[in-house]
């Protein structure tokens, strides 16, 4: 050994000889304490966020289905009034055709006398 080194024999046989710690050593749990309030903390806040996502879509959602049964109110309507319409239009022609049969028997009948 170099007289000026501080690495004695003794020294070199105390630095081999201590145990060298593992690779799963861990500090004391005192020392994770706040990491743990840390991470409880994050998952609580990710959970808030998700259900304020969550909401949000669902309340977007319900508000998306009321457009649409309003909107779909009004095609009701229009269709029920279409309906309607066409029901009135066949009982005018059903009407007209009865007018115009009677009219043609008493024109023939008209003409026979």
């Amino acid at each position: 050994m170099d007289r000026g080194s501080p690495f004695t024999p003794d020294t070199i046989t105390d630095w081999i000889s201590h145990p060298v710690p593992s690779s799963t050593h861990r500090p004391a749990s005192s020392v994770y304490s706040n990491n743990m309030s840390i991470i409880t903390y994050l998952i609580h806040k990710v959970s808030e966020e998700t259900r304020i996502q969550e909401y949000e879509t669902i309340s977007s959602f319900i508000r998306d289905n009321q457009a649409l049964e309003e909107e779909l109110a009004r095609y009701q309507k229009a269709w029920n009034r279409t309906i309607m319409l066409a029901n009135e239009v066949i009982q005018v022609i059903t009407s007209f055709r009865k007018s115009l049969s009677t009219v043609d028997k008493k024109v023939a009948g008209a003409e026979k006398d």
